[in-house]
């Protein structure tokens, strides 16, 4: 009988330290879901008040942008409550950074105490005095009567009323973004910067000099074009403008009226189907493939002809080595060694001239195949919850030191 009795002391014993808590192990709720403010490890509160605290203090912050947390513990051994309280309300950081206007409720159950630990900014409004008298008029009588969820009910809408008076809230709330000056600064800064590079890119697109052909002028404007298709992208407000204008201006150039060198008569632009007796094999063959486009403009008086050539930028089609035109590009890709996990394997890129028929062979090297391992008896990939209220955490605010501690 004797051993069994010690045996139910060390028991309760080593029950009633696993009961004490320190800082560091009270469970952080907000961590989990963004709209719970009562940390109730061991269950001294049941569900609905814990409910019903968790709505009253989440209408607090939606309100007013203050934060209350509310921490009920069966024990925090020898420790002294106002310090677990300072110190647990700067681990959490409760209350926003920017006004530390927080609030920390603390009830430890076998200390028969209650604490409230205010942050900077609800020391104003939530003095000492004030934290006293709710604790002792709201809460005491009800922890007397070992109505623990009642009391703290009562001193939590005390507390909320208190800050949502209107004549506190400038006090209390932290200050709101100020959207709508930054967008409007956002806006003036974006339109700032499309008329600066706007009239970089006039300055870029200055007159022809003294003496300049439509054909130089051309490729001058043409130079231009993707540093003015890349403003236009992200400056489009002017640039825009200025990039179709750009393309007008090099239409007029290829179309402007030309006279014969020879004997000074006007040259007539010949259409797509009429200049192709003109070009040679070669630049025929360059057309065909639309790597260059040639314009041909011939004399009447004469029957002398100009041929001018206009490369396009976007051909795939690059000079051949044997003949020099613009027809040589990349035309197959083909396996001569297949690759496995053991040895890499071997490729060529053939690339073919299409206007001499000039055929050129590379060879690559293919990676070996990598095979993932395969694991028995392994797990798969782990999962967690989901859906549900996202998690948060408190603002990041600090204690004043100031409260009221209170016992039963």
């Amino acid at each position: 009988m004797k051993h069994a009795l010690a045996f139910l002391l060390l028991l309760l014993a080593a029950l009633c330290r696993a009961a004490e808590y320190t800082p560091a192990d009270v469970p952080n709720v907000q961590t989990a879901d963004s709209r719970r403010f009562v940390s109730n490890p061991d269950g001294i509160l049941d569900a609905e008040t814990e409910y019903r605290l968790n709505v009253r203090l989440d209408s607090l912050r939606r309100r007013t942008t203050a934060e209350a947390a509310v921490v009920v513990l069966e024990s925090i051994g020898e420790q002294d409550i106002e310090s677990f309280a300072n110190e647990l309300f700067a681990r959490w950081g409760i209350g926003k950074k920017e006004n530390d206007n927080g609030l920390l409720v603390l009830f430890v159950l076998d200390r028969r105490q209650i604490r409230f630990e205010t942050g900077y900014g609800l020391e104003g409004i939530l003095p000492d005095a004030l934290c006293k008298r709710i604790q002792m008029q709201q809460m005491l009588p009800a922890f007397r009567q070992g109505d623990y969820a009642g009391g703290l009910l009562a001193g939590v809408e005390q507390i909320c009323r208190v800050v949502e008076n209107p004549d506190h809230r400038d006090e209390v709330a932290a200050p709101a973004a100020d959207t709508a000056g930054e967008m409007l600064f956002l806006v003036k800064m974006y339109f700032g910067l499309s008329l600066l590079f706007s009239l970089v890119m006039l300055l870029m697109l200055r007159p022809a000099r003294s003496g300049e052909t439509a054909d130089e002028r051309y490729r001058e404007l043409e130079a231009h074009l993707p540093s003015l298709r890349l403003m236009a992208i992200l400056f489009p407000v002017f640039n825009l403008l200025t990039f179709f204008g750009v393309h007008r201006r090099l239409h007029r150039l290829r179309n402007a009226p030309r006279r014969c060198e020879s004997c000074g008569s006007p040259l007539r632009k010949l259409d797509e189907d009429e200049d192709n007796r003109y070009l040679t094999p070669q630049e025929d063959a360059e057309e065909t493939v639309q790597s260059v486009d040639y314009d041909v403009w011939l004399c009447d008086a004469c029957g002398i002809t100009e041929v001018h050539a206009y490369p396009n930028k976007k051909s795939q089609y690059t000079r051949c080595p044997r003949c020099g035109a613009r027809t040589y590009a990349f035309e197959s890709d083909r396996t001569l060694v297949v690759a496995t996990p053991f040895r890499a394997g071997q490729g060529e890129k053939i690339f073919r001239c299409r206007h001499c028929g000039y055929e050129a062979h590379e060879p690559y090297i293919i990676p070996r195949v990598v095979v993932a391992p395969i694991i028995v008896g392994g797990r798969g990939r782990g999962g967690g919850f989901g859906g549900g209220i996202s998690g948060g955490s408190f603002g990041g605010g600090l204690s004043g030191g100031g409260g009221a501690t209170s016992g039963w």
